[in-house]
Formats: structure tokens, C-alpha cells, sequence
């Protein structure tokens, strides 16, 4: 009986290893990624921390207001020697967020149209960008 106890004990520890949650401990995510359309529109993406730590000596991206008020976004994005710069100023509903997005600390998404209006934001916080 004893025998049948141990092994049924071993079963039941290998079946809650196997259903537990994966554990990311001290992970942490750095990103700094943008293109830019034939027409001008284009995206950026990663995080305030991603673009400081990447490895083009130019790489940079703001959230920031300019002297007249109007949000303004800008990134510039160096690979090899070449460094391309991306802005927008946001639109309405993207001018909403921009208070957070000064602030924030994960990973961001934004887009411009080819008119160069930011018509879109997103702001997207977790544990793996607590490293800022």
C-alpha cells in the first residue's frame, strides 16, 4: 500500500509542476523600433527605458509639450550610421493620454497619420519595465 502512496504522492507533484504558471522573475523588456510608410504614416514602439539603452548612439524618444502647449511626440532611431528621425503632434483623443505617456514608464505604441498627427496611443504598464 505504501508502495501505491508513494507513487500516486510523486504523480500528483508532477502534475502541479506541470500545470503551474510559468515564472518570469527579474525579467525585463527593452525595445526601440520605428518604421515609417512610403506616405509619410508610420509607428513607434518599445519602451522610454529601450530606446535610452539602445545601442545607436542617437537613440532617443520623448513625450513632451512644445512652447505653445501642443503635445509632441519625437523619436530618433540610429542604426549603424545612419539615424532617422520620427514626430508627430497628437491629435484630440490622443492629446487625452499625453499626461501619462510624460510619465510613463512601460511599453508604448504610436502611430501618425502621413499629415504627421499622432492619431493613436497605446500605454501598456507591467512588472517587467519596473527597471526605469
Amino acid at each position: 500500500m505504501n508502495h501505491v502512496l508513494k507513487h500516486a504522492a510523486s504523480a500528483g507533484c508532477l502534475v502541479t509542476l506541470l500545470a503551474a504558471p510559468a515564472v518570469f522573475a527579474g525579467f525585463q523588456t527593452e525595445s526601440a523600433n520605428c518604421y515609417r510608410n512610403a506616405d509619410g504614416s508610420g509607428r513607434c514602439h518599445g519602451s522610454l527605458l529601450g530606446f535610452r539603452n539602445h545601442a545607436g548612439a542617437n537613440t532617443v524618444a520623448s513625450f513632451t509639450r512644445v512652447s505653445n502647449g501642443a503635445p509632441y511626440f519625437s523619436a530618433n532611431l540610429t542604426s549603424g550610421a545612419t539615424t532617422t528621425y520620427y514626430n508627430c503632434l497628437a491629435d484630440a483623443a490622443t492629446e487625452a493620454q499625453w499626461s501619462k505617456a510624460m510619465n510613463h514608464e512601460g511599453f508604448f505604441s504610436i502611430y501618425w497619420s502621413a499629415s504627421g498627427e499622432c492619431y493613436s496611443l497605446f500605454l501598456i504598464n507591467g512588472s517587467q519595465y519596473s527597471h526605469f
